[in-house]
């Protein structure tokens, strides 16, 4: 699943392709991306046929300049404003990435700084895929 994710978001432009996308890494070098696997319980829902809802939740985090520049840290905040209207807007239009049983795709929450150092932050932005299994 995560490697439709990783295709999901480099194919969508959400994540420009130049940009490095890792999975369960994300290295000290701005611009780089990290898709994290988030512990939760996977059923939603379960049917009386044996298929069941599932979820599966991850983090997008983003190493990114960062300092006293604040048109600099005012585009990492943009960034993140940004990848939720259009993962949001994808949604509707049922663009979502090529996992079977898929409903949906969304955004947890709006972005946030998670840590920083003197000239790099890292942000990050919970999202679930919603599939049937």
């Amino acid at each position: 699943m995560i490697e439709k994710i990783r295709k999901y978001l480099i194919e969508n432009e959400i994540v420009d392709e130049v940009c490095r996308v890792n999975v369960d890494f994300l290295g000290e070098n701005p611009t780089e991306f990290a898709i994290i696997p988030i512990a939760v319980n996977p059923i939603l829902k379960k049917y009386i046929d044996g298929s069941s809802l599932r979820q599966y939740q991850f983090q997008l985090i983003s190493c990114n300049y960062y300092g006293a520049d604040v048109m600099q840290n005012m585009a990492n905040s943009k960034f993140y404003e940004e990848l939720y209207d259009k993962i949001e807007s994808n949604n509707d239009d049922e663009i979502l990435p090529d996992i079977k049983g898929i409903e949906s795709i969304e955004c947890l929450n709006n972005g946030a700084i998670l840590d920083v150092t003197t000239n790099t932050a890292r942000y990050s932005i919970q999202m679930k895929i919603t599939y049937e299994k």
